[in-house]
This record gives C-alpha cells, structure tokens and sequence, in this order.
C-alpha cells in the first residue's frame, strides 16, 4: 500500500503489534491512518489529527477511544475540549502576560488548535485583555476564528 503524506511516500507499509485494546509503543502518525482507513485526499482532517496527536500516547489514546460508529472529527473535537478543560486559561492576567511573551502560544493554549498567521491576521485588535474578555464572551470551547470575529 502506498500513501502520499507531506511529498513524501510510505510504500509496504506493514502493521504488526498493534492491538486495538493494548498501547502499541510502535504506533505513528501513518500506521494510525491507514489502520483507521484514513483517505490521503482528508487534508483537513489529517492536519487536524497531526496538530491534536503529536505523542505515542495521544495515538494510542485516539485509537483506544475511537468506536467504530464514530467518525475521527468528533473524537477529535471532544478532545479538543478536554485540553480547554485542563490546560486552557483560567484567568485573564496570565493569557495576557503569555500574549506578551508569545503571542502564537497563548492563542494556541487558549484555542487547543493551530494556529496558522491567516487566523492571527483577523484580529482587528491586539490588546489581549479585549480577546480575552470577548472569548469569554463567546465561550471556552469557541475558536479562534470566531473570537476574531468580535474583538
């Protein structure tokens, strides 16, 4: 089988222990794919799963959690929430000290998603205590581009 990921091509790729029930210490971004059937043309799917999944444990936790009936967006949005949850801002004074230290982390700790210079260029504002306060506003699990929308 032959994938196209990035230019680049995995040919024979071949799957050995990885067990659906068990932690695989082996599992990549590409054996992932294709055990889930993901086709090469889901682009916006695939660099979504590549920003959320970037450790052997967050793959294995995704091919644990994943039911058959459920497509990989949704697993990945409740994911999504659970890193707002846990590691998100809590409070204003500290996105706004880390704004001021780097911008492209703050947003991405308080979105849980990439964050692409298109997305940062919608801001009509750069004062972090007005993104702040218009993302609470719209609400934790709200994404960047629609706090852009009203800031």
């Amino acid at each position: 089988m032959t994938i196209l990921l990035k230019k680049q091509y995995v040919a024979s790729l071949t799957i050995t222990n990885t067990i659906r029930d068990g932690f695989d210490p082996n599992l990549t971004f590409e054996k992932l794919l294709v055990l889930l059937d993901i086709s090469p043309n889901a682009e916006t799917l695939i660099s979504t799963m590549r920003h959320r999944l970037t450790t052997v444990e967050r793959l294995n936790e995704f091919l644990e959690r994943k039911l058959e009936t459920m497509h990989e967006l949704t697993l990945l949005v409740e994911m999504r929430k659970e890193d707002i949850d846990a590691y998100g801002y809590k409070d204003k004074i500290t996105f706004v000290r880390d704004y001021y230290r780097n911008k492209r982390g703050a947003f991405e700790r308080m979105f849980q998603e990439e964050v692409l210079q298109w997305k940062m260029d919608r801001y009509r504002t750069d004062d972090p205590e007005r993104i702040y306060d218009t993302y609470v506003q719209q609400g934790k699990y709200s994404h960047m581009t629609e706090v852009a929308l009203f800031a």
